[in-house]
């Protein structure tokens, strides 16, 4: 006699990857805490340079040029990162996931906050190196890094987008150079010494040459998570929050390197 057997189900759960690039930017950008000690939403980003000409004097004669400061003024509002989601007891017991992936997928859409954020204020970069190749080059990124006019370039580095990746690779000057250990998340190797790191959210024919100098996280409040129920719907939920405000602070640590009309 032939068995009978129960027709079992295999659920697969499986949450789709929302991240908008596997690049950690908390890595290449300063953490300033400063916001955290006093009062006020509002921070103001002083871009400063300074002129002066350095002269040779006679006894008992003065300068005839005087060094002087100039600035721009960057306001800066600290901004209430949120997002909320909801679920009910009825939900959970029909699916034990969803609550790992509400926590889980909620804590990658405010990393994607962050990502997107962090590269909004690279893109303000003033100094830019264009290229006329179909691809960015080894030559460009020399160039761009003659821009800055570094003693020590130790800690440079160079964001490219995905699709620069292999013509980057086909470059003879970057095959020749020494790859060296990994050392960010997406990084490719180096050239010229500068490490490359691959994002998505770069631009097309757009990369970035950057020091951590450039771009400052000012932390309000670092991320938490609030939790709340309604006993009588059986609903609860869950409040992600972060209070921070990402702002370019010093131009002269980033290049955009692009390429020509």
């Amino acid at each position: 006699m032939a068995n009978v057997v129960y027709e079992n189900f295999i659920i697969e759960s499986k949450l789709n990857d929302i991240l908008n690039t596997k690049m950690n930017t908390r890595n290449f950008m300063t953490i300033d805490d400063s916001l955290t000690e006093g009062e006020g939403m509002i921070k103001k980003i002083n871009r400063y340079t300074y002129s002066g000409t350095v002269e040779t004097v006679a006894e008992g004669a003065g300068n005839t040029v005087r060094g002087s400061i100039s600035f721009e003024a960057f306001p800066y509002e600290v901004a209430v990162a949120q997002q909320t989601a909801d679920y009910t007891d009825e939900q959970v017991m029909q699916d034990s996931k969803v609550v790992d992936y509400i926590l889980e997928g909620g804590a990658t859409a405010m990393v994607n906050d962050m990502n997107s954020k962090y590269f909004a204020e690279l893109a303000k970069a003033t100094l830019v190196q264009e290229y006329a190749t179909a691809n960015v080059t080894y030559d460009a990124v020399v160039d761009a890094i003659a821009k800055m006019n570094l003693e020590d370039e130790s800690g440079l580095f160079l964001i490219i987008n995905p699709a620069m990746k292999a013509g980057l690779r086909k470059d003879a000057e970057f095959k020749a150079a020494e790859l060296g250990s990994i050392i960010y998340n997406g990084q490719i190797g180096s050239i010229a010494g500068v490490p490359v790191v691959v994002s998505k959210l770069v631009p097309a024919d757009v990369s970035y040459l950057a020091t951590k100098d450039a771009v400052t996280l000012y932390v309000k409040k670092d991320a938490e998570t609030e939790t709340d129920r309604d006993i009588e719907t059986r609903t609860n939920t869950v409040v992600m929050r972060k209070v921070n405000l990402c702002a370019l602070t010093n131009d002269t640590k980033v290049v955009k390197i692009s390429k020509s009309a």
